[in-house]
């Protein structure tokens, strides 16, 4: 049983605001493992062991354990386990990382240094390629696109292409573009207690193809301070300025017995944000290297700026070529991430062996879609808000590295990362036949295991890290969602069910970081 089901939406409700999901609110809220060669080859474990320029974005106070100097950039590349999609390549070169830290030095007696630093950081890469046939188990996406027409049919009782060129999707399924010839309509004269006169019918597929690209990135800025006291308590604070810019295309395909047909999506969206970050560590036993963290980060207010743009190309047995294309105008509104709690535990052993480990939590179901509330619209995102917290629920993720120095000059790490699913397990999603938001698919990605591994090497004034990692993650993609809010029935008589296809994320990325100590 799904979670969450819409009562039918007022026409009053604002159609542009319908591209907004819970499946872009997780993309938009979560992070990749990224950062400087250290920091990546240690699964991001350096929340209490601190002294790298990437604890700016984690723990602020990390960089307390600076006593000198330190700039460091970071290049690499990011390689999909898919082929590349959509004219896109499989893999892309990337900038990951660049900063400066200046160790102030201390005022005397217990403040033993204050220091500041500023880092730049690629926090999301957005690339993905998937491409392949689907079995859709008897079904075809023209019952759901059946189904949003018969919802516009009694709301509108109005099948002419509208003027209202901020619904694609709805002038796709009410307009003649769909309905005439992709799929059929039928008289029912009684259904559930209540009289529907006329319904449009979702034929099967005997094929279907999909094709999609992701690309993009969210990057972020930090400004850091923080301060040694004593040696056994370093606080810090970090104000993040980010700025993201994704864009997905896809291309569904579908072959039945009325026509063959393909929907082009195009989705845009851009947004500049900031937050802010807290963190401690602390050193309980004088005499020992024993040393926690703890963190919490606030949330991330963005300022988000969206488009996407549909087109159908379809043959039917009636010998038509149906082709139309539509595009939003450039839609403005807020969106807010979740709080961010972490705990982080370090040792070390001489200066040959460091420990890490880490916790870190955020309930991406408090996620939230807003206008300017001062304008009054506060409750214009009530539906997408009410789908977040029905599809999204709280994420773990665990950071665990080692770092072993085989002579003064060398460094091996090793390194895991674990992302648990933001997905409830029957989380779907819901599209209105008024949305401007046109893709039918989404996938419930599963939980992110990362498995680092990293090279270090220290010389007089600078230093050369090398690190790979190698993300695995599995998802259930979903076509379609035939929600059965009305008879779509199939040739046999029988309502088609979505099934859906296991698909895989799975990425490599190689980094190189080149610092100076000074």
């Amino acid at each position: 049983m799904k979670t969450f089901l819409y009562t039918t939406m007022m026409l009053a409700l604002c159609t542009t605001a319908n591209a907004q999901s819970a499946y872009d609110a997780q993309n938009m809220a979560n992070s990749d493992l990224n950062g400087t060669a250290r920091y990546i080859g240690m699964g991001g474990a350096l929340g209490a062991l601190g002294a790298d320029l990437s604890t700016m974005g984690n723990n602020p106070a990390g960089t307390g354990l600076y006593r000198r100097s330190d700039a460091s950039f970071t290049f690499g590349g990011v390689f999909t386990g898919n082929a590349g999609a959509m004219g896109h390549d499989r893999g892309r070169m990337s900038f990951d990382q660049a900063g400066v830290l200046f160790a102030l030095g201390g005022t005397g007696g217990d403040l033993r240094n204050i220091n500041f630093g500023v880092n730049y950081q690629k926090k999301r890469n957005f690339l993905s390629n998937f491409s392949g046939d689907l079995n859709l188990g008897g079904g075809s996406q023209t019952f759901q696109l059946a189904e949003m027409a018969t919802d516009a049919y009694y709301d509108d009782n109005n099948f002419g292409i509208l003027a209202d060129h901020t619904a694609p999707m709805r002038n796709a399924t009410t307009g003649e573009l769909v309905y005439d010839g992709i799929f059929d309509d039928n008289y029912v004269a009684w259904k559930d207690g209540v009289n529907k006169d006329f319904q449009f019918i979702g034929v099967p597929a005997s094929s279907s193809n999909y094709r999609r690209a992701t690309y993009g990135s969210n990057s972020q800025i930090d400004l850091n301070l923080s301060a040694n006291i004593a040696d056994r308590f370093f606080a810090g604070i970090a104000v993040g300025i980010y700025t993201m810019g994704y864009d997905r295309e896809a291309a569904y395909s579908e072959r039945t017995d009325y026509a063959d047909y393909t929907i082009r999506n195009k989705y845009h969206f851009s947004a500049d944000g900031v937050d802010v970050k807290f963190g401690v560590i602390f050193r309980p036993i004088e005499d020992s290297p024993f040393r926690f963290g703890l963190t919490a980060h606030t949330p991330i207010w963005y300022k988000v700026r969206d488009y996407n743009s549909l087109s159908v190309n379809a043959n039917t047995i009636y010998n038509h070529t149906i082709e139309g294309n539509w595009t939003t105008e450039e839609f403005e509104y807020n969106f807010r991430t979740p709080w961010k709690f972490g705990i982080s535990l370090g040792h070390t052993v001489g200066t040959f062996l460091a420990l890490g480990a880490e916790y870190e939590y955020s309930d991406l179901s408090s996620c939230k879609y807003y206008y300017n509330h001062s304008k009054g619209y506060a409750s214009d995102f009530d539906p997408q808000n009410g789908n977040i917290k029905a599809n999204l629920k709280g994420q773990h993720t665990v950071k665990l590295g080692v770092e072993a120095k085989p002579a003064d000059a060398f460094s091996v790490r090793v390194g895991y990362n674990f992302v648990s699913s933001p997905f409830k397990n029957d989380a779907y999603n819901h599209l209105d036949y008024n949305s401007s938001f046109t893709e039918t698919d989404y996938t419930n990605w599963k939980a992110i295991h990362r498995i680092t591994f990293g090279l270090g090497y220290r010389y007089k004034g600078g230093y050369i890290d090398l690190a790979y990692q190698y993300q695995a993650q599995n998802g259930d993609f979903y076509a379609y969602d035939y929600e059965g809010n009305y008879a779509a029935y199939s040739e046999t008589g029988a309502a088609a069910t979505p099934t859906p296809m296991r698909i895989s994320n799975n990425r490599s990325q190689i980094v190189a970081t080149l610092g100076f100590k000074f």
